[in-house]
């Protein structure tokens, strides 16, 4: 009689490792779109509290507050050497000398705006209140995921509402809907 064997033999070891490297890929790539996504809405948020943060400092001091970002393409910014995808927060109406500029996340452009410029900014009187013409829309791209719709919205509020035009939440904006400083941020499904 035969004895069994026991142990593995070198083909099942090759199948187990080939199905456990099959996992750990899926896995990977699960990770990496949900620390992307992660980042988008992070970038989002940090754009909509600078910009509550400039409106809550113009009402706390009863001075003048601005926020002001710049558009992903250096060419449409106010100053060629005002680098994409930046926004700053500064006391007053006019930008100082070196302002202070901080950079969203990696891939994450500030893509379009309704908001007049250059250069692009809320700026918030003592009263937390910015013009009519100031008010407007902020849209954010995933560097990675361009959402090629984008570009021919000529409604950006509706576009970045609408599960139609915008099902998987590839843009997602920040919204001044009111002179009276009420910013809100739209994020529509899931990257």
């Amino acid at each position: 009689m035969r004895r069994l064997a026991l142990g593995f033999t070198l083909l099942e070891l090759v199948i187990v490792m080939a199905l456990v490297g099959l996992l750990a890929s899926f896995g990977a790539v699960s990770a990496y779109g949900l620390l992307q996504s992660r980042r988008f809405d992070s970038g989002v948020q940090e754009l909509a509290l600078a910009a509550r943060k400039a409106r809550t400092r113009a009402l706390e001091s009863s001075e003048t507050y601005t926020f002001e970002f710049t558009l992903h393409d250096p060419d449409r910014n106010a100053d060629p050497d005002d680098l994409p995808d930046h926004y700053a927060l500064y006391r007053g109406a006019e930008r100082p000398a070196v302002p202070d500029w901080r950079p969203l996340p990696q891939r994450i452009w500030i893509y379009r705006t309704s908001v007049p410029g250059p250069p692009y900014r809320w700026t918030f009187d003592e009263r937390g209140t910015v013009s009519p013409s100031q008010i407007g829309t902020v849209v954010l791209q995933d560097g990675d995921k361009l959402d090629t719709g984008l570009e021919a919205a000529t409604d950006l509020p509706g576009y970045l509402r609408s599960r139609a035009s915008n099902p998987n939440g590839a843009s997602r904006g920040v919204i001044m809907n009111t002179y009276l400083g009420k910013i809100s941020v739209v994020s529509v499904g899931t990257l």
